[in-house]
């Protein structure tokens, strides 16, 4: 009998614990005046936010770039007429060059699509 109401009193304890737990935003809602604000700042299309993506992208690929660049410069220097140090200098040199023109290229194809765009809806 006396676990019974052990029983009962901890079921009861539950059922109060969740009546207020649901009832509490109801309370509190009612009480605070919450306004949204946007994270991005002034940024309201898709096209902003694409800009912001791709400056962020250039700001962190152009150092890495030089890096890579001046890397490949010691490798030339380190390799002293060294067939397979100088063809794995060569090899760097040529994917850091290569890196460097897709990200000119995807600057380039950015203004070109904004300018298109802008054309269009300039009319």
């Amino acid at each position: 009998m006396i676990s019974y109401f052990r029983k009962l009193r901890l079921d009861l304890t539950h059922y109060l614990l969740l009546v207020t737990v649901l009832s509490l935003p109801s309370f509190v809602s009612a009480q605070i005046n919450i306004a949204l604000e946007n994270p991005l700042g002034e940024v309201t299309s898709v096209e902003a936010v694409l800009i912001l993506i791709l400056n962020a992208f250039i700001i962190i690929a152009t150092p890495i770039i030089v890096l890579y660049i001046i890397y490949a410069g010691f490798l030339y220097v380190s390799a002293r007429g060294n067939v397979e140090q100088t063809k794995q200098a060569t090899a760097s040199l040529t994917y850091a060059i290569i890196g460097a023109v897709i990200l000119l290229g995807a600057v380039a194809l950015s203004e070109i699509v904004a300018n298109i765009v802008g054309s269009f809806t300039a009319e």
